[in-house]
């Protein structure tokens, strides 16, 4: 059954197991208007899925609501691919045959972009819908079939770290974003992004 809110067999997936070594700080911890970034990924998302799996790193402790579940990232340091495989195999293991997928420093994402995703992966005829910004892909904001974690093993363990190189092997559609929808997957990725963000009135 393809992913069409209100989306019961999508779950939610938000990555926050990076090291965060250029904002020079935890970022899911990072203060965003009146929680944290990661909790205000998390709400967005919340808000159009039934069940949220946030995936982290092991030892590092994450503050949510007591409805979101926490998967820890088996393999420390081989990156998002990992994060992704990690939380589309729990998605899979509880069921879900998709997962919209966000990072943790994209704390702009709207309702209204998950929506969009969502229903552009409603054909079911691709295995990922990934935005696309400013000219740029955006692959963790996106839907994936659940199915990928086992082919995004056998690369990882091939060598393979790029999302970029993962997708060219499979079949996906991407939508383009403009206007505000477009700065809704905006990466805040070091001190001057947020600063920017605060400056020009984004959060």
């Amino acid at each position: 059954m393809p992913p069409t809110g209100p989306a019961g067999d999508v779950c939610g997936v938000v990555l926050a197991g990076g090291r965060s070594r250029r904002m020079g700080r935890d970022k899911a911890a990072l203060p965003w208007g009146a929680a944290t970034m990661l909790e205000t990924v998390v709400a967005a998302v919340r808000t159009a899925l039934p069940q949220v799996f946030v995936v982290t790193a092991a030892g590092r402790s994450v503050a949510l609501p007591a409805d979101v579940d926490v998967v820890v990232d088996p393999v420390p340091g081989q990156g998002p691919l990992r994060g992704l495989e990690t939380g589309l195999r729990a998605g899979g293991a509880a069921g879900y045959p998709w997962a919209f997928v966000a990072a943790t420093d994209m704390p702009l994402i709207t309702t209204r972009v998950v929506g969009l995703l969502l229903d552009a992966a409603a054909p079911g005829d691709a295995d990922a819908v990934i935005a696309v910004a400013e000219g740029r892909d955006q692959p963790l904001a996106g839907v994936y079939r659940t199915g990928l974690a086992g082919r995004m093993d056998a690369d990882i363990g091939a060598g393979v770290r790029s999302m970029r190189r993962f997708l060219d092997e499979v079949a996906v559609h991407r939508v383009v974003l403009g206007g505000a929808d477009a700065r809704a997957v905006f990466n805040v990725n070091t001190p001057a992004d947020a600063r920017d963000a605060r400056r020009h009135g984004i959060v």
